[in-house]
Parts: structure tokens; sequence; C-alpha cells
């Protein structure tokens, strides 16, 4: 316990058998809860109504978050086996109360007394009502109930497919010949089959291959097996889960998924979103026909194919990339990430962060961690001296874990018994390990990733929300990623990169100036082509959302080339393994540059005054970070950049003029 608040303590050793009846009872308890309120007699709800539905949820995710955590960082099938199961039955419960029209009654009829609500609590009963309707409690009987077992069978199919991603144990056969241009440190000290290395489709072995592999069919052979992830199975669950969607929408009163999904973000319409894509589109187009061009003189000229005769692909893309980086610019992320060793890099960012957010990150050398290797940090408030919560890092591969780059809150803060219980949250990632040789060493690409996931941390630790539904899952989909995006911006400027930078053999060798020079120049390289695969990403999860999809592989290769101009490893199911389809970004993915935009406005009151600038850090993170959900986006936005926000800085930071 601190002056402020509870520091909340998790078991990450529990049994399997022991999880499957924690979250039977738990949730059987909050049924019960639920089933009380839901008799409240008409006239007799209060705020406290409110309140009382707000901590069952609270408690209940209290009980199983940590749990259902696991399922993702596990070493132990059986473990992860059974927190699936509270995954799902989690899930199952919320749309189980969300959709009951007695509970939904009882909710909605504080709307006529919500004037002698706090700011807070209106916005609360706003969000509870929303999410009642959202989830169909205001339907007729014969609807409601088909709306339920829609979403619990599209609870079940989002959880298999994710599941699927993270148990595969691909590899793809190369001998060290096949593997020229590839760092050696990268498979050395891989699993070996007679003379062939066994390539994991973990990061940190498929992005190596995929840029530096000098063998195309290496290269193809990746990226073949990177898009057969998941196979037949999870391209049919995501079949089901469109059609599902699409009944589901329907039923709500809206004419596809994408409409009733985006009708409570910020973008509010699909039409916004699309435009917003197309807009885009048409400004890097000019640029990528630019740089297309430039590309494929590279390769004929690596290759010796004639320049007529040169077919680009998704596995030349980052290859080239690389190579013109190396030759245009003489910048070799190999020679770079020799000066950011993974702990100078988490030193860097915390001392960095310490100032900008008037923050104090403390690391506990008692962990109580799931892995030996993960870090535990708590948080203090320089401003009041108090606790705020605590982060883990758990930053390097294994079996059965994760397979991407994300956070996850797994407890949110709230206040009960007017006593803070404070958030707990983890960075999960997948750098490079250190070997015997050296150190984890990144690539200035992977320390943008860690300032990315950084930012998601401070939103969730941050936050001086009263309910947990105003954590991280409280945010407009499309505004949470402004902290994560705005971040980045410090990966990019010299006196940052001072403190995070020193050579591994001798800490004290910075990343040399006129290298970093190189690096801002070749900053915008192929930002046509490496935006616009942004762009398709979003613009596949809208078409599949609007419209009835036949065959989601057929649309996806179709798509692809139209947009990108490139072409795909044939006998593949890209869309199978795009997690963010199942994981929550379903008609959302267009988020991440919906989020730029504002980001990157906010990063120009840094700019003005200055980067380390404690004044400017403690207002965004009282006006941004702080509130969480509980605040409307444009009006905090408004707040702290004292006008509406603009797109201009956007443009620009794509090298896009205005």
């Amino acid at each position: 316990m601190t002056d402020d608040g509870i520091i909340r303590t998790m078991n990450w050793t529990i049994k399997p058998s022991v999880i499957r009846t924690t979250t039977d009872q738990s949730i059987d308890t909050a049924r019960k809860a639920m089933d009380l309120i839901a008799k409240t007699p008409p006239g007799n709800e209060t705020l406290t109504t409110l309140q009382e539905f707000e901590e069952v949820f609270g408690a209940i995710r209290e009980a199983l978050g940590p749990i259902r955590f696991l399922k993702y960082v596990s070493t132990e099938k059986e473990q992860r086996d059974a927190c699936d199961y509270t995954e799902k039955q989690l899930l199952k419960f919320a749309n189980e109360i969300l959709g009951r029209k007695d509970l939904f009654d009882v909710i909605i009829r504080l709307e006529s007394k919500s004037e002698t609500f706090g700011e807070e609590e209106q916005t609360l009963l706003k969000k509870t009502i929303d999410d009642f309707i959202h989830n169909g409690a205001g339907l007729p009987e014969a609807e409601r109930k088909e709306f339920l077992e829609i979403s619990n069978n599209l609870t079940v199919l989002e959880a298999d497919f994710s599941k699927v991603l993270a148990e595969i144990t691909t590899t793809v056969p190369c001998t060290k010949e096949e593997l020229d241009g590839v760092p050696s440190a990268i498979y050395e000290h891989l699993e070996k089959d007679g003379d062939k290395y066994l390539l994991p489709l973990d990061y940190p072995v498929l992005i190596p291959v995929l840029n530096y592999a000098h063998n195309e069919e290496t290269r193809k052979r990746m990226q073949t097996a990177q898009n057969q992830r998941g196979g037949k199975e999870n391209s049919e669950r995501l079949s089901d889960a469109l059609a599902l969607r699409d009944r589901k929408a329907k039923l709500a009163g809206f004419k596809n998924f994408a409409e009733f999904q985006i009708s409570i973000k910020m973008a509010k319409t699909p039409e916004r979103v699309l435009d917003f894509m197309d807009d885009l589109s048409k400004k890097l187009k000019p640029l990528y026909r630019k740089e297309l061009v430039v590309l494929k003189e590279l390769k004929a000229k690596t290759t010796g194919v004639a320049l007529e005769d040169v077919e680009f692909h998704l596995w030349d893309l980052f290859y080239y990339h690389e190579l013109l980086r190396k030759e245009k610019y003489s910048v070799d992320q190999n020679e770079v990430k020799e000066y950011f060793p993974m702990e100078r890099v988490v030193n860097g960012v915390l001392e960095i962060f310490q100032t900008v957010l008037n923050l104090e990150f403390v690391e506990v050398k008692d962990r109580n961690v799931w892995y030996e290797d993960v870090q535990e940090y708590k948080v203090i408030n320089k401003v009041t001296g108090n606790a705020m919560g605590v982060f883990y890092l758990d930053l390097y591969p294994r079996e059965g874990k994760y397979k991407h780059y994300a956070v996850f809150d797994f407890l949110n803060r709230r206040v009960k018994d007017g006593k803070a219980l404070l958030p707990i949250t983890s960075m999960v990632a997948n750098f490079q390990k250190p070997t015997d040789k050296q150190p984890s060493l990144l690539t200035h690409n992977e320390v943008e990733t860690f300032f990315h996931e950084f930012g998601h941390l401070m939103h969730v630790v941050t936050n001086q929300a009263s309910y947990a539904s105003f954590g991280l899952d409280g945010i407009k989909p499309d505004f949470i990623e402004v902290p994560s995006m705005l971040l980045e911006n410090w990966a990019w400027k010299e006196d940052v990169l001072q403190i995070l930078s020193g050579h591994y053999k001798d800490p004290d060798k910075k990343l040399p100036s006129d290298l970093l020079e190189r690096m801002l120049k070749a900053k915008l390289l192929d930002v046509g082509a490496l935006t616009l695969r942004q762009v398709f990403f979003s613009l596949i999860d809208m078409y599949y959302h609007t419209e009835p999809v036949e065959d989601t592989t057929a649309l996806w290769i179709k798509v692809f080339p139209e947009i990108t101009g490139m072409n795909l490893p044939p006998d593949t199911y890209p869309e199978a393994s795009f997690d963010h389809l199942m994981g929550g970004y379903e008609a959302g993915y267009y988020g991440y540059q919906w989020s730029k935009v504002y980001a990157e406005d906010v990063f120009t009151k840094f700019e003005q005054n200055g980067y380390f600038d404690e004044k400017t850090g403690l207002e965004y993170r009282q006006k941004i970070l702080s509130p969480g959900g509980s605040r409307d986006p444009d009006e905090m936005i408004r707040d702290f950049l004292g006008r509406e926000s603009n797109n201009k800085a956007y443009l620009k930071s794509l090298g896009i003029d205005n």
C-alpha cells in the first residue's frame, strides 16, 4: 500500500485447475451481483446503482484480467489453454451482461437524473448506455437473443484465431549460403537439421532475413511461410466472423459492420474513413511511382535482369529499401544497431520520460514475474511523491508467447472505498534475444517501436480516472494510438539519441553525428511505399466489413497489388495471420493513421517548447494521458493545443506538401 493507493499482487504460478475454478466462481459471484442490480425498483436507482454496476465489472476484471493475460505470455501450454478458457468465459460474460434488457432498463432510467452527477459519472453513464445499445440490449427479445449468440460465437472465433498464431512453431530450413547477407548473429544460435538452420518466423529472425538475404528465393520462402501462418483454418474463422459481424450489425439497424463499429468512434462513419484513406492514397501514389522506378532500377542493377523484365514483389520491398538506404545514404542498420544495446535503450527511454512526464521509474528488485527475464518497474508521480502504478517489460520471444508487439492493460485504475487501486500493465515484445557473444541490439526501427509501445505503457500507468471502464479499452479506438505515435518522434532527435546510444563494445562511444545526419536524410526513404502498405491494411479491413465477401483470400490478393503495385507469394492465406482483424481492430485499422494526425499535431507543442520541457510534458500527461477514456478526445486536444487540431504536421511527416 502507498499513500495514494494500492498496488495489487498477482499469482503467476496459478495452476490450470485453479484457473478454471477461479474463473467459474468469479463469474458466478459477478452474475449474482448483477441480478441484484437488475431488481432495482423503478425510482430507486441512483448514482450508487451505476457505481455498483461498474464495480462488478471492475472486480471481475481484477480477478480474471491477469489470468487472461497469461494466455499470451505463459511458458506452459496447459496453463495457456486454461487461460484461453478464462478469456472466452470472461468475454461471454460481458456479452451476456451488456445484452441484458433488465439491467439496461435500470441503467437507462438514470438518464433523467444525470444532471446531478459529476462530469466523470455523466461520461460513465453515457458510455455504459452506449455499451448496452452496442450489445443489443435494446433490441426485441428474439433479435436480442440472436445478437448474444452471435457475440458469443465471435468471442470463440477471435480467441481461437489468436491462439493458433501464438502456438505456431513453423521453421524454414536454410543453409548458410542461402542466408548470405544476413548477419550471422541472427541465425548461428538456432537449431540445425544437418547443414540447414531452422529459421522460426519470430520477428528477430524474419525481419533481418527479409531485409538482408541476398538470395531472393530465401526471402520468398520466408515471406511465403509468414503469409501461410494461420492457414485455411484461420481464413475460415475470419470468413465466419465477417458473416456474423454483418448479421450483428443488421440486427442493430446498421447497413454493415463498419457503420455499426465506427458509429461510436471519432470518425463516426465509414464514409469519412474511406475519404480519409482515399485522399491519403492519392497524395502518396505520386511519391510511390517515383520510388518504385528507383527500386526496380536497383533490382535490375543488382540481379542483371533487364529493367523492362523486372518484377517487384513484396519480398523485395524491404531488401531493396535497405540496400538503397545503404547505397544512397551510407546508412547500414547493422552498423546503427551496434549503438543501441537493449539495456542502454531501456535506461535511456526511462531517463527521458522521467524528465518529460515528471515521473520516477523505480526498478523492482524483488520481482513478481511470469518469466525470468521480465523486468518490473514502479511508477512514482514526482509532483506528489505518490505511486501511480506498475509496468513490466517482457521483451524477447519464446515458444507460446504472443508473436507481435503490444501493451496489455490487465489491471486498470479504479477507486474503491475511497482508495485508488493502481494500474498494472506490460509491454510484450519480440526483440532479438541476447546471446553469449553479444547483447540484444536494436535497429533504429526497433528503437522507434520501443518508444511506440512505451507510449501505450504511459497511457495506462498515468491514468487518473476513477473507474476501470476508462482504462485503455475505454479509449476511443481511433485515438488510442496517439500517445504511441507521439513518442516515436523522440527517437529522431539528436539530444535524445545521445542519451539512448552507446556502442555495445564501448558504451562511451555515441551514435556519430554524421551517421545520424545521414539517417535523418533517409528518414522519408520509400515513405510512399511503406505508408501505402498501411493504407492497404486499412482499406482491406474496411472492404471486409462493408460488403459481403465470398473469398477473403481472393479479395486480399486482388486489392494488394492494386494499392501497392507489388505481388504476393502464391498459395498463401495472408489474411489468416492478420490478427488485428480478430483482435480488437476490426473496422478500425485506419485508427493508426487517424491517430497519427493528432499525434503529429500534439508534437508541434513539444517542438515549440522543447523535447525535454517538463511543463509541456506535465500538461500533456494531465490533459491527454491521465483522463483515459473519461474525456472526449477532441476536447482534450483542444485543451492541450489551445486550438482545433489540423493535419499540417501529419502531411509534413510524410513529406507531402500541404
